[in-house]
């Protein structure tokens, strides 16, 4: 069976992503479309608006046959390890080809790559230095050597994937299909076509708490009443400020330095703050702990590391133990899965046990009990988001 991947996150799932498994399977003929997603947090370090469950869900009744989870020690990241981790996870899923929109679908990202990847790899700072972010590194290398620079944030981690192809050595054995974005930009807030909307013009609809009609022309019925009936991450920003504060006023700024990417004197700068706006708001609290130097998104994710304390050694070891654990798959996707399972060199996970929980799974679990502190989860009130449970299965010839 030939398959092709599809590296998402689905926050969540609307027409234009239909429109993205549809295209990826018509332009390669594959049997199967696999997707590798995001868990309960997305890059940015933010809680998804619906848990991994019912992204899967919603994901396979639009088009998709076979999910991998995409371990939260890759999904919270900057964009070359995201890349390298989703790239990774397909390529030991079988996968020929990655089929990814991009603002410029005929540029050859492979191509752009090759050039930049010597000078990346003898650039030590590009994989150390946090106060230039990914996209500058290699931007600037792009600028010296072409004359020109990816700006789009879809070109962006088209490239990102084109370099993790290099590093991992799957130049041979994988593709990198762009398709054209259409419609609706990544950052667009407004609706500006018909049926298609952009993932963040969905959630700006949300924030503005529109009805059920209102979604129907962009996203799946399922989708919409969800979506009417508020997202999962309703004023999270609260829950979630109070656990920093929390975190922060108990903790010696010299066990704060040891978390992940909280370097450059960012943990003192965060006790500071911190101990001086305890009646602040998050919204309040994050205007002050913004500087010049990092990006909003990099600074998010390092909070996020601090709530859930997690060091500069543990993510390390996160990073060297991938695994493809199962959300959901079709009749499709399940016939895949025992066809090539003897293939996988990753460890494939259906149903988490404890030795998972302490393993592989530590920063996942950890995350998802803290995506329900974080959120409302009336329907997950008995259960975790990670134990407990098998993959859901969506009957599909």
């Amino acid at each position: 069976m030939q398959a092709v991947g599809l590296i998402t996150e689905y926050n969540p799932f609307h027409n234009g992503h239909a429109y993205h498994v549809a295209t990826a399977k018509a332009l390669t003929g594959a049997d199967v479309v696999i997707a590798v997603m995001s868990g309960n947090f997305v890059q940015r370090g933010v809680p998804a608006i619906f848990d991994k469950w019912r992204r899967t869900e919603l994901a396979l009744r639009g088009g998709v046959d076979l999910i991998f989870e995409l371990p939260f020690a890759f999904a919270v990241q900057p964009a070359h390890i995201f890349a390298r981790g989703a790239v990774q996870l397909l390529a030991d899923a079988g996968v020929q080809t990655i089929v990814f929109g991009a603002e410029h679908a005929n540029l050859d990202f492979v191509a752009l790559a090759q050039v930049a990847h010597s000078r990346l790899a003898a650039d030590h700072q590009f994989s150390t230095n946090y106060s230039k972010t990914y996209a500058t590194v290699f931007n600037d290398v792009l600028a010296a050597v072409v004359g020109f620079r990816l700006t789009d944030p879809n070109d962006l981690l088209g490239f990102a994937y084109a370099m993790a192809v290099i590093e991992l050595g799957l130049t041979q054995q994988i593709k990198l299909q762009p398709i054209q974005r259409v419609k609706a930009g990544y950052h667009d807030t407004m609706l500006t076509d018909a049926h298609i909307a952009s993932a963040t013009a969905v959630r700006h609809l949300v924030a503005n708490k529109a009805l059920a009609a209102d979604f129907m022309p962009y996203v799946q019925p399922l989708a919409a009443e969800w979506l009417a009936a508020g997202t999962q991450v309703d004023d999270w920003e609260m829950r979630w400020y109070q656990a920093l504060q929390v975190k922060v006023l108990t903790t010696p700024v010299d066990e704060l330095a040891n978390i992940y990417q909280l370097t450059d004197g960012l943990a003192y700068r965060l006790k500071d703050i911190v101990e001086q706006s305890l009646t602040a708001d998050f919204i309040t609290f994050m205007t002050a702990f913004k500087s010049k130097r990092y990006t909003q998104a990099r600074l998010q994710r390092a909070l996020l590391y601090t709530v859930l304390s997690i060091t500069d050694t543990q993510m390390q070891q996160a990073l060297q133990q991938p695994y493809l654990r199962v959300l959901g798959a079709t009749t499709q996707g399940r016939q895949y899965l025992k066809r090539q399972r003897e293939h996988f060199s990753l460890p494939v996970i259906h149903k988490v046990t404890k030795e998972h929980l302490t393993g592989l799974l530590a920063l996942d679990y950890r995350a998802g009990r803290m995506y329900q502190l974080f959120t409302k989860q009336e329907r997950e009130r008995e259960r975790s988001l990670d134990t407990n449970r098998i993959p859901i299965f969506i009957e599909r010839g």
